[in-house]
């Protein structure tokens, strides 16, 4: 499917609200930096910071104590150079150093055209939903661990569908309309790519992080916009969605297999004086559809399938952060709740006792005890069933400091 034949279809669906007389809304990370920096003295400056963590866990599925499998599973330190050139250029960047792994997270430059317009350029986070680019940074998510992702753990490749960075170029911004509020943001980047198997065939699955796009010449386009229908910033209704083609450059039967993408999420928060607490709601949608194609069971044995998967995740957290006690006002207790639906017919998706492709389901109780604004020490017991019925229940700590 070629790129003119499609526009990227939107849909994106987020709320928030804020509490007592406070009205700000979520931003992304880029937007968090730059206020960062507009506290510091000078025209020109410059600003080290980040995150450091460490983490626990406990399998809790079997019965017998000797067997329950328990260790300190993660650490890691992301620090973020940050620095202010002009009025109108900036430049930011985060290393990630996860379980002594290495990896520039991103790295981009952006100059300021006017008030409700901003370019930028490099290796950014997707601006893709809102959990990439808003919720997804330790310092920032909640609980001690992520929703159900498409991820290694359960696809032969992981797609990085809405988190993770892409190489392009992006123009965002915000326009008032009236008594509400309206962002944007739009980019063109590197396209994703088909993985192959070992024996370098097409599988179906689609590789996101595709940054230097050696595949072929084709560009993914995509993007966001929100809208905050309420002068209090309290609502935030967005939509979006990328495509771009995913097939090698000169391969006959796959160069033209198009890959599109679509997400709505949502954030709400609103602080109660009757029940002295904040409450919030968070969550996002997303679907991927590519083209129908035939893929190699042999050498010589071909199948088709629908390859479209759906998932999503909603939570909710309450804070009684207006009650008296310090120690009550900084823990937070939380629900989520979490689904994926892979393509049933392939056969790289995880199978029901009879052999049929099924929906995943993850279910997460919380609790985050917030040191300050940006750190906490985040407690989970988590609880996952695969389409065969079997489950895996974990028990999940996480300290995050942010520097």
């Amino acid at each position: 499917m070629k790129t003119s034949s499609k526009y990227l279809v939107i849909a994106a669906l987020l709320l928030s609200s804020i509490a007592n007389k406070t009205t700000a809304q979520d931003s992304t990370q880029t937007e968090k930096n730059q206020k960062i920096l507009m506290a510091l003295p000078g025209n020109t400056k410059m600003l080290l910071t980040g995150v450091a963590w460490f983490g626990f866990h406990a399998n809790m599925n079997d019965t017998i104590k000797t067997n329950v499998k328990n260790s300190f599973n993660t650490y890691g330190f992301s620090p973020m150079f940050l620095w202010k050139l002009s009025d109108k250029m900036f430049f930011e960047s985060e290393i990630e150093i996860n379980n002594g792994e290495m990896e520039l997270e991103y790295a981009k430059i952006s100059y300021k055209l006017n008030k409700f317009m901003t370019v930028g350029a490099g290796r950014m986070l997707t601006p893709f939903g809102a959990y990439g680019e808003r919720w997804e940074p330790v310092h920032i998510e909640k609980f001690p661990n992520s929703h159900l992702r498409p991820n290694d753990d359960l696809l032969p490749d992981d797609t990085h569908l809405y988190w993770g960075a892409i190489m392009g170029i992006d123009v965002r911004g915000g326009i008032p309309l009236g008594s509400a509020k309206m962002n944007y943001s739009m980019f063109v980047s590197n396209g994703p790519l088909l993985s192959k198997d070992e024996n370098g065939r097409p599988t179906g699955v689609v590789q996101y992080e595709n940054l230097l796009d050696e595949n072929n010449n084709n560009k993914e386009v995509g993007g966001r916009i929100g809208i905050l229908p309420f002068s209090n910033s309290s609502l935030e209704i967005g939509f979006s969605g990328k495509h771009g083609l995913a097939g090698d450059i000169g391969d006959t039967v796959y160069e033209n297999i198009g890959a599109t993408a679509t997400a709505v999420d949502f954030s709400y928060l609103k602080s109660i004086e009757a029940i002295k607490s904040t409450i919030s709601f968070r969550g996002q949608y997303n679907t991927l559809t590519v083209d129908k194609a035939n893929y190699y069971l042999t050498d010589s044995t071909t199948y088709t399938f629908d390859n479209t998967m759906k998932n999503y995740y909603a939570q909710f957290s309450i804070r009684p952060s207006m009650a008296h006690g310090k120690c009550i006002k900084k823990t937070e207790l939380m629900f989520r709740y979490s689904s994926m639906a892979l393509p049933k017919d392939a056969i790289w998706c995880p199978k029901d006792k009879n052999g049929k492709g099924g929906i995943i389901t993850r279910m997460d109780i919380g609790l985050c005890y917030w040191l300050n604004w940006r750190s906490g020490l985040r407690f989970a017991y988590e609880i996952t069933t695969m389409p065969d019925g079997t489950k895996q229940n974990q028990l999940l700590a996480l300290l995050a400091v942010g520097l």
